[in-house]
């Protein structure tokens, strides 16, 4: 019996309150648990990567992307955070290539997708198929991007978006960490409000979950049973990979009256 990975974690700033959680899985059909999650809402972090399956340690680079995106520090300046963020993920992407190369591993490589997090700010950062979702006021908008061979063809017009759940190469991913001599990262910024509940999360999910059962799930628990019943879903319907989910809840906190 595989025992799940969990993080559960709380934390408050100046402007509202963080309610998160994190669970990992190898699922019902991988050896090995290639993905790996970060959670710190303390620092404002929060991260899902998942290591390139058929390809040559990639729960050792989804392990080093991790620990270089724990690194980021406190800033009081939300582009600081952000900058520093894609500082550690260009050093860690070197590393992975200088340990491949030194050990003969061949290609090693991750996706990665994560939240940063100052004050009100919130930037989405992410390369490869790991996702992150926004529910804002019940409606649930998938933030990034899938950097995919099938995605790149639907963009260009050339496959249609009914097909791609049986098109052959719809696990082909275009950009991960570790692949190239630069990485590819992309983003997105925004404003915090009230509500927002952000799931990440690796493909392993989203290959048996579409958003909007992820969103009936996380509309109606909160962010540790949500993780768990996704998880199940995934697992009672295959569980063909990994997964790994992390759930991020954001409320204000409540004006001071002044009362003691």
């Amino acid at each position: 019996m595989t025992i799940p990975t969990r993080n559960k974690t709380k934390a408050k700033d100046s402007a509202g309150w963080f309610d998160s959680h994190a669970m990992s899985h190898t699922g019902r059909v991988r050896p090995v648990n290639e993905d790996r999650f970060l959670s710190k809402p303390l620092n404002g972090v929060w991260l899902v990567a998942d290591g390139m399956g058929g390809h040559s340690h990639g729960d050792v680079a989804a392990s080093m992307i991790v620990q270089a995106a724990g690194r980021v520090g406190h800033h009081a300046v939300h582009e600081a955070k952000v900058q520093d963020f894609h500082d550690h993920i260009f050093g860690v992407n070197q590393d992975i290539r200088n340990l491949a190369r030194e050990h003969g591993l061949g290609v090693m490589g991750s996706t990665l997708v994560a939240l940063l997090v100052t004050g009100q700010h919130f930037s989405v950062v992410w390369s490869g198929d790991s996702r992150l979702y926004l529910n804002r006021g019940n409606r649930m908008t998938q933030i990034s991007k899938d950097h995919t061979e099938v995605q790149q063809m639907i963009d260009d017009g050339t496959l249609d978006p009914a097909a791609a759940a049986s098109f052959k190469r719809k696990n082909v991913i275009l950009h991960a960490i570790g692949v190239r001599e630069l990485p590819h990262l992309d983003l997105l910024s925004g404003e915090l409000k009230d509500g927002d509940t952000f799931i990440l999360c690796s493909d392993g999910l989203t290959a048996h979950l579409s958003a909007l059962e992820i969103q009936d799930i996380i509309l109606s628990q909160e962010p540790e049973t949500a993780c768990n019943s996704l998880i199940n879903s995934a697992l009672e319907r295959g569980g063909s990979d990994n997964v790994t989910v992390v759930v991020v809840n954001y409320r204000v906190a409540p004006a001071h009256d002044g009362r003691p």
